[in-house]
């Protein structure tokens, strides 16, 4: 096989069984074009030369293209045919961006019929040890790439595996399937108990944060839905809140979206957009500011105001009223509930910045913002007797078991709780002379209860406490 020179390139020419034409491959020097001249050479002895990939029309050739399809070839395809059509912009760009560094560099020349569970195994233990790709405009320090990133990735492969097999581009079963992901304990997520909440509250001095605080604990809601609340979704006349009527109806959640990702779904008629807020900058960046539809379907929802939060929310209203006054052809009124003195909206990195500094100023146990939701649901829970479908139409979960296996905190105070009723109506039993014996004895009223525990707990009290009722009684004779 002959190598040409073709201006500032290198061509050779060959043809392959079942494949209509001359094929012909170009290289930047001739030792990569005699190389791969080789190649072809040995292949065609060996009886396995296919041609390459991407000349391979899966619609004339399905035979061919099923030997030759690579897992870049199913990956274009299953973003283009299905992530398109069943994924928002949010998951779309995180995909993308799971497909981009994660899978493609390792297995994005790998053919199809080669990938077997044990390659995949293999795959997973070595992204363990590789470092993770930082996001732009993110500090983060240098690390490896987690298990739950690699159970992403996981996920991708699988549903695209399963894909490939309906386009019968594989046969047999899905590899991904029997797969067994690197082991690693999961961790819980810390929250706030209702004493911490409300000390946070009550220390808070930030008016922005603090209703944001509200909103999450009294409603449930996310931060992009709290950033994304617009006055006319919030209904609180006076007759509502006499009537216990008052509520604000979740329909859009602010989020900075990729604008590839944006015009992709949008070609495809998949465009769920309220809003897109002007930029700032003179240049475009590749984000854009937007109100759009939630997560889910079942995140749009309606939420019953507890009284504090429909206060906090008219002296918000009242506030933002006098800016516009001040501010006449300044304020820039998007007609959302939190935004900046000029009307401009706030973003989830800079609710998240304040509520960092609200920690660390009152040394507050260290929690992310989402976790107000978590204490949320589970004060909910506990207030409402457990009853799981009231809480769940405030979170706007799909399925209840959201609520009670993840959302749902149960703290120290309410386990001993727990404890002394088991004791008092059950283990009370083994012992009925005893149990009698305590019921006889009157009880004691909480606050007497809660003195002696704190004599108890703090002996040095309780020293002083006797030295006092010492010298009261001298002085008294």
């Amino acid at each position: 096989m002959n190598v040409h020179k073709l201006g500032k390139q290198y061509q050779i020419s060959y043809r392959c069984p079942n494949y209509p034409g001359i094929i012909n491959e170009r290289f930047r020097t001739e030792e990569e074009a005699k190389l791969r001249a080789a190649q072809v050479e040995l292949e065609r002895k060996q009886g396995v030369l296919l041609p390459p990939p991407h000349l391979v029309d899966s619609h004339y050739h399905p035979d061919l293209y099923r030997e030759t399809i690579t897992v870049r070839q199913l990956m274009d395809e299953y973003v283009s045919l299905y992530g398109l059509n069943h994924w928002g912009e949010a998951t779309l760009s995180c995909n993308l961006h799971r497909i981009r560094h994660y899978i493609l560099p390792y297995l994005g020349d790998v053919p199809l019929k080669r990938l077997t569970t044990h390659r995949l195994e293999c795959f997973y233990r070595q992204l363990q040890q590789e470092p993770a790709v930082k996001m732009k405009g993110r500090e983060q320090e240098e690390r490896t790439i987690s298990p739950s990133v690699i159970e992403k990735v996981h996920a991708i492969l699988r549903s695209a595996l399963n894909q490939a097999l309906r386009w019968d581009y594989l046969r047999g079963s899905n590899p991904a399937l029997a797969v067994e992901l690197p082991r690693h304990k999961r961790g819980k997520r810390d929250a706030w108990t209702e004493e911490e909440a409300l000390h946070a509250l009550n220390v808070c001095a930030d008016p922005i944060l603090k209703l944001c605080i509200y909103l999450a604990l009294g409603c449930s809601m996310r931060i992009g839905e709290i950033l994304g609340l617009t006055w006319d979704c919030v209904h609180m006349s006076e007759d509502e809140i006499a009537r216990d009527d008052a509520w604000l109806y979740v329909e859009k959640e602010l989020r900075r979206c990729d604008r590839s990702c944006l015009e992709r779904l949008k070609s495809q008629g998949r465009d769920d957009i309220f809003f897109t807020f002007p930029e700032c900058k003179q240049n475009p960046g590749s984000t854009v500011l937007t109100l759009k539809t939630p997560k889910t379907e079942s995140s749009v929802r309606r939420i019953y105001l507890p009284d504090a939060v429909s206060h906090e929310l008219r002296a918000r209203k009242m506030a933002q009223e006098a800016l516009k006054a001040d501010l006449v052809g300044e304020y820039q009124d998007f007609g959302l509930v939190i935004a900046h003195p000029n009307g401009r909206p706030y973003e989830e990195r800079q609710i998240a910045r304040k509520f960092r500094l609200l920690i660390q100023e009152h040394e507050l146990k260290p929690v992310v913002f989402h976790s107000l939701r978590h204490s949320s649901t589970t004060l909910k829970l506990k207030i409402s007797g457990g009853d799981i479908k009231s809480v769940q139409g405030d979170t706007g979960h799909a399925v209840s078991d959201m609520v009670t296996d993840v959302y749902s905190h149960i703290f120290d105070a309410d386990r001993k709780h727990l404890a002394r009723m088991v004791n008092d109506q059950f283990f009370a039993a083994l012992n009925p002379e005893e149990t009698k014996k305590a019921a006889a004895t009157p009880a004691m009223d909480p606050a007497t209860a809660k003195a002696m525990q704190l004599l108890k707990d703090s002996p040095e009290l309780a020293s002083a406490f006797l030295n006092m009722a010492q010298l009261f009684s001298q002085s008294g004779k």
